[in-house]
């Protein structure tokens, strides 16, 4: 399991979240720059964020307990 502690341009500022994930994948599309950052636990997308709004300040791997 992994900690991503990510920063999400909301407006004219910044809000903070933190997700905890096996992993992470990125989805794009070929006509337009949007996209999206999907999290996964037990194979399964339990959160997405827009790619050009998200910023992963950082990921850290973490003990099972979490």
């Amino acid at each position: 399991m992994n900690k991503y502690e990510l920063l999400i341009i909301v407006g004219d500022r910044l809000e903070h979240h933190t997700v905890f994930a096996e992993t992470f994948d990125t989805t794009t599309s070929a006509s337009t720059s949007a996209g999206f950052y999907a999290f996964y636990a037990d194979r399964k997308i339990i959160k997405c964020y827009p790619i050009d709004r998200t910023i992963i300040a950082s990921i850290e791997e973490c003990d099972e307990s979490f």
